[in-house]
């Protein structure tokens, strides 16, 4: 494995100084966008999630709205505040928050892999904007598409928590508690202050700069890539378009195949997320190789899922 990544980084390294100007072009389009697209929305929730989560006791919140989540996701309460998270604001805030409530002990490491595995995904507003709106050109379609690829994470989830209970038959969360209805016995969250906020600023920073990294890493590689392959192949398109969501997008929308063939191959590659996002969430959450192992195989568990709503949604409208 180690002798694979030597030779990738050497095979990088020699296609950087190949093609200088390429790269170039392609780490300032990575900059810009996550300047003017991802740092502006993803931000704030950030840092307001990691503000909830050191002032935020479960007690605060409704059992009745509580309760229900639990149950179908089989999760503790904690983990109903990283599942909302996690399909509201997009990669990599789920895996993110996961990983910082198990370092707080507010979740279990089971749960932390399992959430990431389902609750780490497009943003909707990212689905109906940009993939639907501005690329497909077809903003009635939304709905379809939200359906298709969060639908997919939402019934993976349901259907690991549904495995979860037939292997353990009971359900129990890290303060051990028997039943889903039970919450945690936290009184209060920590006490807000100018300590708390600042720490929850420099985390989310530094969250938001490590992103940039990742994107601009991986929009120099697509760069590099689509001038060296033959794109117009369908396969090696496909392939290209799986390194980074937003500009696979683009490419899958912007190519000559059929709409049916492009209808599928966008809600596959939102529903997967791109390697891109792969190597944001496993960073951010430090992920191990069992970890990433188990992430990678609901992702795929999801695309897949995604590729059956997608094809069966054509069918039905044709």
């Amino acid at each position: 494995m180690r002798k694979r990544m030597v030779f990738l980084i050497l095979i990088l390294f020699l296609s950087l100084t190949s093609f200088p100007r390429i790269a170039a072009q392609a780490a300032l389009e990575g900059l810009l966008f996550w300047y003017h697209s991802v740092f502006p929305v993803l931000f704030p929730f950030l840092f307001l999630s990691s503000m909830l989560i050191r002032i935020l006791c479960p007690n605060d919140l409704p059992k009745s709205f509580l309760a229900p989540f639990m149950r179908l996701f089989r999760c503790s309460a904690y983990g109903v505040f990283v599942i909302l998270a996690g399909f509201l604001c997009g990669f990599p805030v789920g895996a993110r928050l996961s990983a910082e409530l198990y370092q707080q002990k507010k979740i279990s490491h089971e749960e932390m892999c399992r959430l990431q595995g389902f609750a780490n995904n497009l943003s909707p507003g990212f689905i109906l904007s940009y993939l639907s709106t501005e690329q497909m050109k077809c903003s009635g379609k939304g709905g379809w598409f939200l359906f298709q690829i969060l639908g997919a994470a939402m019934l993976v989830g349901i259907a690991d928590a549904g495995l979860r209970k037939t292997r353990s038959h009971a359900y129990t969360t890290d303060t051990d508690l028997s039943q889903t209805e039970s919450l945690p016995n936290d009184k209060q969250g920590e006490p807000l202050s100018f300590a708390v906020i600042d720490d929850c600023l420099n985390g989310a920073m530094n969250s938001a700069l490590r992103l940039c990294a990742y994107i601009m890493l991986f929009a120099v590689l697509t760069g590099i890539m689509t001038h060296i392959l033959p794109v117009s192949n369908a396969a090696v398109l496909l392939l290209t378009a799986g390194i980074e969501v937003s500009s696979g997008i683009h490419m899958i929308a912007e190519s000559s195949l059929p709409y049916a063939v492009k209808y599928i191959a966008v809600s596959a590659l939102a529903a997967f997320g791109g390697w891109s996002a792969l190597a944001q969430s496993a960073g951010i959450a430090k992920m191990d190789s069992e970890m990433l192992s188990g992430y990678i195989k609901s992702r795929v568990k999801i695309t897949l899922l995604a590729i059956l709503l997608s094809a069966a949604v054509l069918f039905l409208h044709k």
